[in-house]
Formats: structure tokens, C-alpha cells, sequence
């Protein structure tokens, strides 16, 4: 029967913490690099996770770490020549990154259709009529859940259409081509944060194929030596900098590696859930092969799904860290739309994590000192 994992304490959570600091310290002392780790030159470290970042996109693709997924959405639309009084398109079921940031852009948005078995953003739709895009200077294409919206279909259909990809609940995921997420739009941003897998606690990459977008993201947001570094000949010294501090991109480096030797095994537990969840009827949204690895994406509630996980048994190697559902928003324009406010709470996702030794002795540590606690009190 497979145990669904609760939170842990916090001072398990803080030796967790310090266990994933001292891995990555380790990781790093046998890395070689000429280069010091500083967030005024982008070297070091930080120059590490952006070129594994932008490794796993496409060959030609840049990487600029930056403090969170919403800083590196925020910078990729301005970047993209976003300015206040535009209008952007986002998808009418979508998480609250999408307006928080073009409300803090001074930008307005505008719903567009979503699929309404996934949520996902119906590009087929888009690249089929153009007058759903009339007057947008730019559309956001949000991968929701593990799941990837087919991004270069759009491109294809609508090359005049600038598109931002928010990748941040996609890490490793492809589109239905089979080409990397991340890889056809203008732009895409990456999560890190403690929700996600890989996690460097709070930390996110904004990620592009174009040059020109990256020294003006560089200009933006780092400190004028990296600009010049980035090849800006008169740099910046006005703006408002949002550089990453070395330890952080640490963390980011390290997980990322790390996730990369446990991809198979997050996949093939994946696969596992998927046939174990169909079976029990539920209609599963994700291809294990296709999309995020170690996230299955549900359309059930989340008592319906914890019922099934119970006769699913995974391997040693891997654990279920949730099942809940994903705070999915209903866009303004889209609020009568009872299908999508039920979608929206509809949809469960079951995440998969890699389990590690040391966090296996820490919940035998704090389940001993929960028995000795309880023995005391009730002497």
C-alpha cells in the first residue's frame, strides 16, 4: 500500500536544509572552473546552473538565473518590449502568475480559450482564427501541471504573435513534437522554488534563443559588470537590479543535476501511476514519456485519486510527495463560464519525488523523538 508522505517537522525540515546545503557544497568543491562565483559577474556557480538550464531547452539557448520564476517573467516581457497600456493574451484557466506580473507591468490582459479537457491553452484554436489574437502585442503560453501546451504549432500558425512561455510547472517536458519546452517562444521561465522539483528553495531562469532578448534582460536586471561582460558597451546603472545570490544558484545547480540522474526513475514511477490510475478508472491527463517528469496531472478530486494510490506500490527509490489540486484561477472575462470554474476544480496532480537515505534516518530521528516526547508527557 503506498504511503503518502506528510510534511515534515521543522526541524527535520531545517536538517533537510542543511543536509541539501552540504550535498551541494560537496557537489561543487569537484566541479572545476576558472571562473569566481559572484553575482556582480554572473560567474562561478551561477554560470554553471544557467548552462545547464539552458542545455536541457536547445543548443542555441541562453540562460539568465534570476531571484524567482515571477522576476524572470516579469524581466521576459519587458525584455520582449511589453510596456504599460499593452494587451496581453492569457489563458482563461492559468495560475496567478500570469496577472499578478502584468498587473505589475501596468499591463492589461485578455482570456483566451483553453482546452476544456486539460485547461491548457487551445492553440489550434488560436492559429485557426485570427481575430482571438487581434490587438495583442504578445500571448503567454502557461504549462500547467506537468502538462505542455503546443507551443511551436502556434509559432508556426502565428509567427507575427510574440510569444512568452511560463514553464515553471514544466520542467523537462517536451511539446507533442518532441522538442524541448521552452525552445519555440520568444522567451520561457523556469521555477525553482520549494513547490517544485527540481528545487533550489526560490529561484527561477528566464531562457531564450535570441541574443538580443538576453543583453536586454542582462540590461534590465544585472549589475553593470555582467553587462558588460553580456557585451552592452554602456551599461545601466539605473535600474532596479534583481541578481541571484551565488548560494542560491548553488542549490539550483546542484538539483538540477541531481534531478537529471533520477529522470528515469521518475519516469518509469510515472508510468506506473499512470496504468495504476487508468485502471481504477480516473482519466489521466499525462503522457509520463511527453510531459514533466515525477507529475500527473488527474481529472478527478483529489479523495478520488488518494482512494486508487492506495493499491499502487512504487519502488524504494521514489515517493509520493502530494496530491492536491493546483490553485487553478478563472480569468475576469471568463468568470460565467461555469465548465471552466469546474474544471478548474477538477483537475488533481500527484507528485513524484526521488527519495534520499538521509531523508529516510531523519523521519526514523523525528518519529523517535515524537515516541519519546509522548513517553515523557505521560509519565
Amino acid at each position: 500500500m503506498m504511503r503518502i508522505e506528510p510534511a515534515h517537522s521543522a526541524g527535520v525540515a531545517d536538517r533537510e536544509l542543511l543536509r541539501e546545503v552540504t550535498a551541494a557544497c560537496q557537489w561543487w568543491s569537484t566541479q572545476r572552473t576558472w571562473q569566481v562565483s559572484s553575482s556582480h559577474t554572473g560567474g562561478g556557480v551561477i554560470a554553471r546552473f544557467e548552462q545547464s538550464v539552458a542545455r536541457r531547452v536547445a543548443l542555441d539557448a541562453i540562460a539568465l538565473a534570476l531571484p524567482s520564476a515571477t522576476a524572470a517573467l516579469i524581466t521576459a516581457l519587458r525584455a520582449a518590449g511589453i510596456s504599460p497600456g499593452s494587451v496581453v493574451g492569457v489563458p482563461a484557466l492559468d495560475w496567478a502568475a500570469s496577472t499578478a506580473v502584468a498587473a505589475a507591468l501596468g499591463v492589461r490582459t485578455r482570456a483566451l480559450p483553453v482546452n476544456p479537457d486539460t485547461g491548457l491553452l487551445d492553440t489550434a484554436r488560436l492559429a485557426g482564427d485570427t481575430a482571438l489574437t487581434e490587438g495583442l502585442t504578445a500571448a503567454i503560453a502557461v504549462h500547467l501541471h506537468g502538462l505542455t501546451c503546443d507551443v511551436p504549432a502556434l509559432r508556426r500558425a502565428r509567427p507575427d504573435l510574440p510569444v512568452i512561455e511560463d514553464a515553471a510547472q514544466a520542467w523537462a517536458a517536451c511539446y507533442p513534437d518532441g522538442t524541448a519546452v521552452g525552445s519555440a517562444g520568444q522567451a520561457c521561465v523556469f521555477s525553482f522554488d520549494a513547490a517544485r522539483s527540481p528545487s533550489a528553495g526560490e529561484l527561477g531562469c528566464l531562457v531564450t534563443r535570441s541574443p538580443e532578448l538576453y543583453r536586454t534582460a542582462v540590461m534590465l536586471t544585472q549589475h553593470p559588470t555582467r553587462q558588460l561582460l553580456a557585451g552592452i558597451a554602456s551599461p545601466r546603472h539605473d535600474q532596479a537590479m534583481t541578481r541571484v545570490a551565488p548560494v542560491v544558484a548553488l542549490l539550483g545547480g546542484h538539483a538540477v543535476q541531481r534531478y537529471a540522474a533520477q529522470e528515469p526513475a521518475l519516469r518509469q514511477a510515472g508510468e506506473l501511476l499512470v496504468s495504476g490510475l487508468r485502471a481504477a478508472g480516473l482519466p489521466v491527463l499525462t503522457d509520463p514519456r511527453q510531459h514533466t517528469p515525477g507529475v500527473i496531472a488527474v481529472a478527478a478530486r483529489p479523495e478520488r485519486v488518494r482512494a486508487a494510490l492506495r493499491g499502487i506500490t512504487l519502488s524504494q527509490t521514489v515517493r509520493v510527495q502530494s496530491v492536491e489540486r493546483p490553485g487553478l484561477h478563472v480569468h475576469a472575462d471568463a468568470r460565467d463560464d461555469r465548465d471552466l470554474r469546474k474544471l478548474a476544480k477538477t483537475i488533481t496532480t500527484v507528485t513524484i519525488m526521488g527519495r534520499h537515505r538521509a531523508r529516510r534516518r531523519y523521519r526514523r530521528k523525528e518519529e523517535q523523538d515524537a515516541a519519546l516526547t509522548h513517553r515523557v508527557q505521560h509519565r
